[in-house]
């Protein structure tokens, strides 16, 4: 049967979702939890890959196993095997068809940032650092990212892809106290397109940058344009999207 599973993970240990040779990687771990729990060799397939640095809230996954168990048993028995920065928060049975990354209809992305000084212990890994920026600046070229485009600028020169054109159905910068978040949901993102986005709009904050400028790098597909991407640290996989996941659903 096909199980699909919601995880989160600090993606600070590990050298990004697919696993390498010689590294550690999360999609390494939970193979490994997979296969204590099982007995089973089981690839997982995830919605998207995700860089070293990056964070997840709401990653899905799909494996195929032969186990008839319920739903429930994935959850609490993977835990029990994965280290404490990768938890299995849902699982259920879905469709023979259904594909973590295939069937995704829309992801959103939040990229988190704090005003302050000097670095904060507590956003260690987790958060950029950065000095007083225009929010109402940035929040009118984030505005420029909405739509259905050609996004090659914000594409990362080795992406493999056949097409740069995505939609982008929300692009909005807001603060809450002395943090500062980036929220994007498209139909899918380009390589290392969040955190180029970023790099733009941190631009724009320092009045570096216009909204009409960074028009024009879009419009330019040119990925020498867009210059600088943000680190990978700030960036969370907030959720992925789906018109149906399965009946057959369990939660910690």
């Amino acid at each position: 049967m096909r199980i699909c599973l919601t995880i989160d993970y600090v993606g600070t240990a590990y050298a990004g979702w697919q696993v390498q040779p010689g590294q550690t990687t999360v999609q390494g771990a939970l193979e490994t939890a997979l296969e204590k729990l099982t007995g089973e060799k089981i690839g997982v397939v995830a919605s998207g890959r995700t860089d070293a640095g990056v964070h997840a809230l709401g990653q899905v996954v799909h494996f195929d196993t032969d186990k008839t168990w319920g739903a429930s048993a994935f959850v609490g028995g993977l835990n029990r095997y994965l280290p404490r920065d990768i938890r299995v928060l849902t699982a259920e049975q879905v469709a023979p068809d259904f594909h973590a990354r295939f069937s995704a209809k829309r992801k959103t992305y939040v990229y988190r940032m704090y005003v302050g000084d000097v670095e904060r212990a507590i956003y260690s890994g987790r958060a950029l650092r950065v000095e007083p920026l225009d929010v109402d600046a940035m929040q009118r070229a984030a505005a420029r990212f909405v739509g259905r485009q050609d996004f090659a600028s914000l594409c990362a020169a080795n992406a493999d892809t056949t097409t740069t054109e995505r939609t982008v159905y929300v692009a909005d910068v807001f603060a809450r106290g002395d943090e500062l978040y980036f929220k994007v949901t498209a139909d899918g993102f380009l390589y290392n397109m969040v955190r180029i986005m970023v790099g733009l709009l941190l631009r724009v904050g320092r009045g570096q940058l216009s909204a009409d400028g960074v028009a024009a790098i879009l419009a330019a597909r040119d990925r020498t344009a867009a210059r600088d991407t943000a680190p990978a640290h700030g960036l969370y996989l907030l959720c992925v999207e789906y018109e149906n996941r399965g009946t057959d659903r369990a939660a910690t």
